[in-house]
């Protein structure tokens, strides 16, 4: 290595985490000093290896600067460097879906001219070789102005905009994340070898894949993503044709969507893989905290995920180099295709999410109960998850306790045929309310009435004399009206 070169992630228009240590990495001849000046503040260090990493103080929100790295030989200048907030946004499609095919978004898009909120996408790589590292180097810092947003995180893009509001200061995005990931993709292998959940998924893909070449996977995989297309394409023709087609119509006619990527040594879905590719590439920048959506690929898994995810988020501090850094998260909303049973799989990721939320400091979830849709998992309502989420960083990231929240089931006591349920907050039902559930000592679940006191639901069912356990919204898919006084849904909950 001879030319300096920073990391992509530094560029023209960046934001940097302000009151963090400012890493700068990237490459460089060994031996060479490299020193970075910014704001009067500089910082020198040897590249080692042909990559060096350096250090300059914390600073306060401000801008735009002149950030200079030079080794003597080579100087680089970035321009119009702004300090303030940056979170790094992963996770799976939900998360990646662009703004401009969200609810509202080619208007968002065409409209927003925020010169104080920037983003950066990372380079999609299944696979770190020469080509994508070119790849890599050209992306690029972008301010959110007119047409710039198109394909920008929905999600991220809403979250931002009202933090950028609240704060008066610059807000950075790093997108990070791969659609039809599961949380294995994002954890290194080092980690999923210290649990029997993790060995067991390294396992199982490496008998999958077996004697594959990589020249075997590229040629499925170029099969498989003209399948996809195909499927695509058929799909448009008939909505275009058919407009208000039902979902199991369009499978009668052109099938399921062919979801099954093959496996390989070279696929994104590889468990470890995204975090090399994708996540090492920027880490560790100096980041504020994490925007995370992501489960729906470990539905079935939900017995694993909860340790899986506890995990990521040690796995992600560690990487980023803050132990206390936010993780704010999304519980999942309803789903179902309404072609298909309700096997509940859903219920129970959402439980292993609040598990991990309950169990793990500084985190926050944002209960999306109340959203989804039938028969679509991507849900094109974005601005609402933004904003909740936005809500729980104003909770965990700023200590705005009075920020309103989501009501949550303390414990459940039961009393006679009944079960009373407490709650942290007041709910009110907007009309009968339903999906709530009662169990006997038999451990069958039929659906019960409910009363609302307050902090208080007294719930009954004719066919639970002697109840024991009490549940609410354990269904994939359903209709909720339960809510806080500032009309947030009652999260799910199971207690006995």
């Amino acid at each position: 290595m001879e030319a300096l070169r920073l990391a992509p992630v530094f560029g023209d228009h960046m934001v940097l985490g302000r009151r963090r240590p400012l890493r700068l990495f990237g490459e460089a001849a060994d031996g060479a000093r490299v020193t970075a000046v910014l704001q009067g503040c500089e910082a020198t260090a040897t590249a080692r290896e042909g990559r060096f990493l350096l250090t300059l103080p914390p600073m306060e929100a401000g801008g735009p600067y002149t950030l200079t790295v030079t080794d003597r030989a080579h100087t680089l200048t970035l321009t119009d460097v702004m300090v303030g907030e940056v979170y790094l946004a992963g996770g799976q499609s939900n998360m990646e879906m662009d703004l401009q095919n969200s609810d509202n978004g080619r208007a968002f898009a065409a409209e927003t001219n925020q010169p104080l909120l920037r983003f950066f996408h990372c380079s999609r790589q299944p696979w770190l070789d020469e080509q994508a590292k070119n790849a890599e180097r050209r992306a690029r810092w972008r301010i959110a102005k007119p047409g710039a947003c198109s394909h920008m995180s929905a999600v991220a893009y809403h979250f931002a905009t009202r933090l950028q509001r609240e704060l008066g200061m610059a807000v950075g995005i790093i997108d990070c994340y791969w659609g039809g990931t599961s949380v294995a993709c994002w954890l290194d292998e080092a980690t999923l070898r210290t649990s029997v959940a993790g060995e067991g998924i390294l396992r199982q893909y490496a008998q999958r894949v077996g004697n594959k070449t990589d020249a075997q996977y590229l040629t499925e995989n170029r099969a498989h993503e003209a399948a996809v297309l195909a499927w695509n394409n058929a799909l448009e023709a008939l909505r275009t044709q058919e407009p208000g087609v039902g979902w199991p119509e369009i499978i009668r006619r052109i099938g399921p969507c062919p979801w099954n990527p093959p496996v390989g040594r070279k696929s994104p879905y590889r468990p470890a893989g995204l975090v090399e590719t994708m996540l090492r590439r920027v880490a560790p920048y100096p980041i504020t905290g994490f925007l995370y959506y992501q489960g729906e690929e470990d539905v079935s898994r939900a017995s694993e995920y909860r340790l899986l995810l506890t995990q990521l988020i040690a796995f992600w501090r560690t990487l980023f180099r803050g132990e206390e850094l936010p993780f704010l998260f999304v519980q999942l909303p309803m789903f179902r295709n309404s072609y298909e049973e309700d096997d509940r799989q859903w219920p129970e990721l959402r439980r292993a999410q609040e598990q991990v939320w309950r169990q793990t400091a500084h985190t926050g979830l944002a209960v999306m109960i109340d959203g989804g849709e039938l028969d679509n998992i991507h849900p094109t309502d974005k601005q609402t998850v933004g904003e909740r989420l936005f809500a729980q960083a104003m909770r965990v990231a700023y200590g705005a306790t009075a920020t309103p929240d989501s009501p949550r089931a303390l414990y459940a006591c039961p009393v006679g045929a009944c079960v009373e349920v407490a709650l942290d907050a007041p709910v009110i039902a907007q009309g009968d309310a339903a999906l709530f559930e009662l169990a006997g000592a038999d451990g069958q679940f039929y659906p019960a009435s409910a009363a609302m006191d307050g902090r208080i639901i007294r719930l009954t069912a004719e066919a639970v004399p002697e109840p024991v356990a009490a549940r609410y919204a354990w269904v994939n898919y359903g209709q909720t009206n339960v809510t806080g006084n500032s009309g947030l849904p009652l999260a799910p909950f199971w207690l006995a």
